[in-house]
């Protein structure tokens, strides 16, 4: 098994209190264009929830795993389709004077290295996505 680390960021206007409460609540991510459902099948917004989520890329099953409000959201993929290892991902909120930098880290397992720089690729792309609709929607309020 190959692990590839991605990691994107975003800059959003908005005070960290605000952007971290958008992520925390994650059905917000349908705002993505490519994220077709978001939703919380045990528990809500706490550690050990968890949550589905279909994308253009598939469907997942994740496990919230720890939460710092206003700090950071832990989670990993427990299904998926297409199957994927992911054990550790976290968003990260710092703030930054009355802004916030969101730092999104993802570990994703696959069989060849081949598979994992295209599962990253990916996975870029997917989660930019969702970072420029909470932008765009955190900056208009």
């Amino acid at each position: 098994m190959v692990t590839k680390k991605v990691q994107i960021s975003q800059i959003i206007n908005r005070p960290i209190s605000k952007v971290f409460e958008w992520f925390y609540h994650s059905e917000n991510f349908i705002t993505s264009p490519i994220v077709f459902k978001s939703n919380w099948v045990e528990g809500k917004w706490d550690k050990n929830s968890e949550r589905e989520i279909i994308m253009l890329a598939g469907w997942y099953h994740e496990k919230i795993t720890a939460i710092k409000k206003d700090n950071f959201i832990h989670y990993r993929v427990q299904k998926s389709f297409p199957n994927v290892k992911q054990d550790f991902t976290e968003i990260k909120f710092l703030p930054i004077h009355n802004t916030t930098k969101v730092i999104w880290t993802i570990e994703i397992g696959m069989p060849t290295q081949f598979l994992a720089n295209i599962a990253g690729q990916i996975a870029k792309t997917l989660y930019a996505t969702i970072m420029t609709a909470a932008k765009r929607k955190l900056e208009k309020q």
